[in-house]
């Protein structure tokens, strides 16, 4: 994850990380937590937001600021181990059915503020150990969000 990140990353001149997740959905909630975790560690040329399970409602608010390159930091049930990170290109994930537990499928979300913006856009995927009512996340996921935060810090602009 940590080399692909760099990858995408290398040539971004604005950032906007969006957090999305529910704090009261355990594991959900690790995308805003990374994004908590940011705050105030990251250049002017990086954008947070917080998302919480309505993505859709910053859009304007991301159009706005104009920024090269869009990460979407997201919980999302892909089969894979707990806590296994993967970064996907927004054309894979164009190409693959809702993997989100929220409102607007993020692959609708992807294409509406590429063609509103021409950022390049990712998703941060992160596998959930547990979703179900509760706070706090599980110790698998909380290990990847310290490993993408670290990582964020070290490859944004």
């Amino acid at each position: 994850m940590e080399d692909e990140l760099r990858t995408w990353l290398k040539d971004a001149t604005g950032v906007v990380v969006a957090g999305i997740g529910n704090a009261i959905r355990s594991d959900d909630y690790v995308g805003v937590r990374i994004v908590e975790e940011l705050q105030g560690k990251v250049s002017a040329s990086v954008r947070l937001i917080e998302c919480e399970t309505v993505p859709e409602s910053f859009v304007d608010e991301i159009v706005e600021i104009k920024p090269s390159h869009v990460l979407l930091i997201d919980a999302a049930i892909l089969g894979l181990l707990p806590g296994t990170v993967h970064l996907y290109d927004a054309e894979e994930v164009m190409n693959v059915p809702s993997i989100s537990t929220h409102t607007l499928p993020l692959r609708v979300f992807c294409e509406y503020v590429r063609k509103l913006t021409g950022a390049s856009i990712a998703l941060l995927l992160i596998e959930p150990k547990n979703v179900d009512f509760g706070e706090g996340l599980t110790s698998p996921v909380e290990a990847a969000a310290d490993r993408v935060e670290a990582a964020l810090l070290d490859d944004l602009p």
